[in-house]
């Protein structure tokens, strides 16, 4: 029987990366296993060569059919050839893959700041096998140009990951972002806050090992991940919380506004780090809840006269319990009510398509008064669940 074993151990989880290694940290040994040969002695004498419309050129290697078979995970490899100023060629190598996948064949499995040297050795062993040579130190001082951040949320019965994405819609990050939700024949969910760069997902993990590679979050199955859910008889509920920053710019700013300082590129060694994984948890979060609309969308659910009883009481601790208080008091529960019962941007998108995005803004100023006055009341029990893990961080094994 597989059972989750909890251990109080502060460490990352940091999932897929995409690292980017300049020639000559590396070498390929067999150009033809890429796709144009990736030949860099010889295309760097080619001063015929043609890089077309885009002004670089690709070259692909990715997992075989028979690595996929044989559950040999591999990582997707891209060459770029480009030319400087003075039209002389480089080349860099794209090296992206899942740091679980390729230790444990697994996803659910999260990691510690100790195994990094053990991701070393076995990505520069696989890397062999699909012909490309390159030292430790490359590995090390690859600059990262894609990071999967992410944690396991293991929630508590009778919560199931669905209550929590049904809670977590009702948030409201801005119209910077869009919303989806997903849901999938085995009774999946996943939740997506998105724009071009940046994404921020939450869905059932569990579910989505079981729902068809075509279908799910991670496409990428294994059978040790199937094998847990198949024989789960504990019924652990997991919602999976991820933030996928695609483009390095926008991981270099998102980095940069975490740590205080400009940052223009970072390298694997300083990302794979239990502190800065968990701050960029804890941003990713903050984004999510700092919203006073978001507030009193993610509040818990109480009865009506407790949250009138909690509104008059505020407005007599301040002293304002007077002329025209009774109205404000009587619009503080009604935007309360309203926006926890529908979520913040149901509401928000009403108000603007009735009347005019100016009034949103207008009533922004009383939702940050009706958040202020209500700051005492609980969060929903998951919305605590979340906080609290993303907090703590401690590691989550799974024992297969």
């Amino acid at each position: 029987m597989n059972t989750p074993n909890k251990q109080k151990i502060k460490d990352n989880m940091l999932d897929t990366v995409a690292l980017r290694i300049r020639y000559p940290d590396f070498k390929v040994s067999n150009p033809n296993l890429f796709t144009p040969a990736f030949d860099i002695q010889k295309l760097s004498q080619d001063s015929y060569f043609s890089f077309g419309f885009n002004r670089y050129k690709t070259f692909k290697q990715n997992p075989t059919l028979h690595d996929k078979q044989l559950e040999d995970y591999k990582p997707r490899l891209t060459g770029y050839m480009r030319c400087d100023d003075e039209n002389k060629p480089y080349f860099d190598l794209i090296v992206e893959f899942s740091i679980p996948k390729l230790l444990f064949k697994q996803s659910l499995q999260e990691l510690s700041n100790s195994d990094f040297e053990r991701v070393i050795s076995t990505l520069k062993f696989q890397l062999q096998k699909m012909s490309v040579v390159l030292t430790d130190n490359a590995i090390r001082q690859a600059i990262v140009t894609k990071a999967h951040f992410g944690k396991n949320i293991p929630l508590q019965s009778p919560i199931t990951s669905q209550d929590a994405i049904s809670e977590l819609y009702k948030a409201d990050i801005g119209r910077g972002k869009h919303i989806s939700i997903r849901h999938y024949e085995n009774g999946g969910q996943a939740l997506y806050f998105y724009s071009s760069s940046y994404q921020v997902v939450f869905y059932d993990k569990l579910r989505d090992i079981a729902t068809p590679k075509n279908k799910a979050v991670d496409k990428d199955k294994f059978k040790q991940e199937r094998m847990i859910v198949e024989s789960r008889a504990h019924n652990q509920e997991l919602l999976r919380f991820e933030a996928r920053l695609a483009k390095q710019q926008k991981l270099n700013a998102f980095i940069s506004d975490i740590i205080g300082k400009k940052v223009k590129a970072i390298t694997f060694e300083e990302i794979f780090n239990k502190d800065l994984c968990r701050k960029v948890m804890l941003k990713v979060w903050s984004e999510i809840t700092k919203n006073p609309a978001s507030q009193l969308a993610l509040k818990i659910d109480s009865p009506a006269d407790e949250i009138f009883d909690a509104i008059i009481k505020s407005y007599i601790e301040i002293g304002k319990k007077k002329a025209h208080s009774l109205n404000k008091a009587l619009q503080d529960f009604a935007i309360y009510t309203l926006v926890n019962r529908c979520g913040s941007r149901k509401f928000r998108d009403k108000i603007e398509k009735n009347w005019t995005p100016k009034s949103w803004q207008r009533l922004s100023f009383k939702i940050k008064r009706t958040a202020g006055i209500l700051k005492e009341l609980a969060p929903s029990h998951v919305i605590s669940d979340i906080q609290i893990t993303v907090e703590k961080f401690d590691k989550y094994d799974w024992q297969v």
